[in-house]
């Protein structure tokens, strides 16, 4: 309606800001070193951040995130932390963030989550139980001239 307006809560958004790197430092685990260094923290400050925090993985990466908030301010913001998390390829992170936030003005010109873009991608599951724990093959539809198959998935080993 005209005239009705939304206020802004700085308070909820702090609230919302505490929580969601609350989320991420539970989750980071012994690749919070790596973040670091993606969000360009210099190795005595990782060494400094693991001596003042020596009890817990979880105290480490609060401690990061906090002094990169600290340091970063305003450009210190999820959707920065999310393709920094992409980067050194946290996509649990990523996958656990994305429905809690909300889309930055960079994320609304383009209509695909993380997720969606990740399932385009071929993944190697060599060293592990693919999805579903099974292999899928994907065979190529290729016709080759000489072979008798109409649909030849040999295409390297049909004479030519």
């Amino acid at each position: 309606k005209a005239g009705e307006f939304l206020l802004y809560d700085p308070q909820d958004e702090a609230e919302r800001r505490e929580h969601w790197l609350a989320v991420i430092a539970d989750h980071l685990g012994f690749s919070w070193t790596e973040l670091a260094r993606e969000l360009n923290f210099s190795e005595e400050k990782i060494h400094m951040i693991r001596t003042e925090n020596p009890n817990s993985l979880q105290d480490q990466s609060r401690a990061l995130l906090n002094l990169w908030t600290e340091r970063d301010g305003q450009s210190a913001t999820e959707a920065a932390l999310l393709k920094k998390l992409t980067k050194i390829n946290r996509m649990d992170i990523v996958h656990l963030m994305e429905p809690k936030m909300n889309r930055s003005e960079e994320e609304e010109t383009s209509s695909h989550t993380y997720a969606e873009i990740e399932e385009t991608i071929v993944l190697d599951h060599s060293e592990g139980t693919p999805p579903g724990g099974r292999l899928t093959f994907i065979q190529p539809v290729w016709k080759h001239p000489v072979c008798p198959d109409s649909l030849c998935s040999r295409r390297f080993l049909c004479p030519s």
